[in-house]
């Protein structure tokens, strides 16, 4: 597997209204796949998904703008 990108951003908590922070990698497995690891730590019970991409998706991941960044948690 070989990382091909991360960001880290910050993102407003709904339920405290406090700042915290979250991390997307972008990965490509060794047979071409793409992965999206979506993390962030601001609770005791940390919040980790994985996210099939299609190339396309992986393409318009790598191109969004920093106002869409954590558009894949929702």
């Amino acid at each position: 597997m070989q990382l091909l990108a991360s960001r880290t951003y910050p993102f407003i908590d709904f339920e405290s209204l406090e700042e915290h922070q979250a991390r997307d990698s972008l990965f490509r497995t060794d047979n071409g796949a793409f992965v999206l690891h979506l993390s962030s730590s601001h609770t005791p019970n940390d919040d980790d998904r994985l996210v099939w991409l299609s190339c396309r998706s992986a393409l318009i991941w790598l191109n969004n703008t920093t106002e869409d960044f954590g558009t894949e948690w929702e």
